[in-house]
């Protein structure tokens, strides 16, 4: 108890303003809406990759009886939590105080402040999971129960493709083998993993999108270097996320230094504790090496030559995210450090165990004393603009498309945080949005997979006197124009001039354009397509469930 009260410490510390203020967090990736809509492209269908599938479908389904707000402060702050409770509890080998550091470290560490600091909270739904597969695995040598002990898991970190292979990995690595009568249940785990790969498969097989990426993404989402020396550096010390704004200051100092040789001791220590196990630690070495991959020039001409041809190998342009098992072999071994000191204060009979303990304590937050600086930022609620829900009348359950402009994805909003923000629209309105998927880094431009909007892209820049008939020639029926964006007064001005524009909301924030006249009909997804990606959605979904729920038969007098 008292070390899941402990956990609760840094959580509560970093998610602060979703318990002191209400609306909803909106900065960066980290957008939620009082109720996402569901629609096709929420299981990932239609034009766009499926890169939110099935996440955006799970929320949407939970969003029916809860606020988009209150799910999204369970969603991260219950995320956060289980990491360090599963984390404590796969430390169990170690004394009280590694423990209390193992679960705080779990939760304050440059990986996870930096990955919130971008707003992805469902990919740390996919960190927290790993903790608790790995636990499975442990246990399952004791109880032979790794099957229902792995599904939950596997179905958490299925909302996103990423968390799905991060934690199916592991799933595999550290449970084939574990239990007795083993061939049964290592057949029952790979058919689970590979079962929880469907939702993010199946919508890539059957959606509209490209299935290659910009292979110049793979330099522009590289690990970064934090401190003096090559990327790889700030990597072992538990950060080196592509994006500057994510990064807390001290990382660049003799803190961010500290933490590297804080975390080469504890894999030491780990090592010749045997904590984690050997399973776990080439799960950590493939992240690192995963992680470090695209930083260095070999590498990273490989992966981008791959993904303008290989079909899924995008996945490897974020470099950074496959970090996660690493972090888990790093938290451990400071853990078994720490453990390591304490016992040898003990036999030393020195009076120095409440020191070690205070060291127990502190050490997560002076490696990162402005941790939550950056957090903070991001996790700060906002609250919706009046016009918005003028706008949702208009258009929800319209055929139509509605294109959201100007054509760029990220915008500031004036009412939200200063940090460029992820165009809300898809999850405001029940409608067919189109959005630009072209992402925008400094001096650079990637191009996105949606071939629709590319189209809409083109007709778009610069609006001509035929702008107006190719959006409609593609089915375009809504355009909205964000106001406040430097380009919306232009843009607007320009679509306006086309006499068959017609002004439905006019409000101080965003501007509802209706383009009158014949149009063709907007790209449907097939029915088809639709029922196998719902109906594999919820068989996955019960099938794992189901399986976590089973209990094992009562042995025979």
């Amino acid at each position: 108890m008292v070390l899941d009260l402990w956990v609760l410490v840094p959580v509560v510390v970093l998610g602060w303003p979703l318990l002191t203020r209400g609306g909803y967090p909106f900065a960066r990736d980290l957008v939620l809406t009082p109720r996402l809509p569901l629609r096709p492209e929420a299981v990932g269908l239609g034009t766009a990759s499926p890169r939110a599938a099935p996440l955006d479908a799970v929320v949407g389904v939970l969003s029916l009886g809860l606020d988009g707000g209150v799910l999204g402060r369970v969603a991260v702050l219950g995320g956060l939590a289980l990491a360090g409770w599963g984390a404590h509890r796969l430390a169990r080998p170690l004394g009280t105080p590694a423990r209390l550091l193992v679960g705080a470290f779990a939760v304050w560490n440059p990986f996870v402040v930096e990955r919130l600091g971008l707003g992805q909270w469902a990919l740390l739904l996919g960190y927290a999971s790993l903790w608790w597969v790995a636990l499975a695995a442990v246990r399952a040598r004791e109880d032979g129960r790794l099957l229902p002990r792995t599904a939950p898991w596997l179905a958490l970190g299925a909302l996103t493709p990423t968390g799905a292979v991060l934690v199916g990995g592991v799933a595999l690595v550290t449970g084939l083998g574990t239990t007795r009568h083993g061939r049964r249940r290592d057949l029952g785990l790979v058919g689970l993993v590979a079962a929880a790969q469907l939702p993010w498969l199946l919508p890539s097989l059957l959606s509209s999108a490209a299935t290659t990426s910009d292979p110049a993404g793979v330099a522009a989402f590289a690990a970064r270097a934090e401190l003096p020396g090559p990327a790889v550096v700030s990597l072992v010390g538990l950060g080196g996320v592509w994006d500057r704004l994510s990064v807390p200051g001290s990382r660049a100092g003799l803190l961010g230094a500290l933490t590297v040789l804080v975390v080469l001791a504890g894999l030491v220590a780990g090592r010749r504790r045997g904590l984690p196990g050997r399973r776990l630690r080439a799960c950590g070495v493939v992240g690192l090496v995963l992680a470090t991959l695209t930083s260095v020039p070999l590498g990273q001409h490989l992966v981008a030559a791959g993904t303008d041809t290989v079909p899924g190998l995008g996945l490897l342009r974020d470099a950074q995210k496959w970090l996660a098992p690493f972090v888990l072999v790093a938290v451990l071994g400071v853990g078994a450090l720490v453990d390591g000191l304490a016992r040898l204060v003990a036999r030393r009979a020195t009076p120095l165990s409440s020191t070690v303990l205070v060291v127990a304590l502190a050490l997560p937050f002076v490696l990162l004393p402005d941790g939550a600086v950056v957090v903070h930022r991001v996790l700060t609620p906002s609250r919706f603009p009046a016009d918005v829900e003028q706008v949702a009348r208009a258009v929800d359950g319209t055929d139509a498309l509605l294109v959201s402009a100007p054509w760029r994805l990220y915008r500031a909003y004036p009412w939200a945080t200063a940090y460029p923000t992820y165009d809300p629209a898809s999850r405001l309105y029940d409608v067919r949005v189109v959005t630009s998927d072209a992402l925008v880094l400094g001096d650079r431009t990637l191009r996105g997979e949606d071939p629709l909007a590319a189209a809409v892209g083109r007709a778009l820049a610069p609006v001509t006197s035929g702008s107006v008939a190719v959006l409609r020639g593609l089915g375009v029926r809504w355009v909205l124009v964000t106001r406040t964006d430097p380009d919306g007064p232009g843009l607007l001005a320009a679509l306006r001039a086309d006499p068959s524009v017609r002004v439905v909301v006019e409000g101080p924030d965003v501007v509802l354009l209706e383009l009158t006249g014949r149009r063709a009909a907007a790209p449907q997804v097939a029915p088809a397509a639709l029922a196998t990606v719902v109906v594999a959605d919820l068989a996955v979904l019960l099938l794992l469930l189901g399986v976590g729920l089973s209990r094992p038969p009562r042995a025979r007098r």
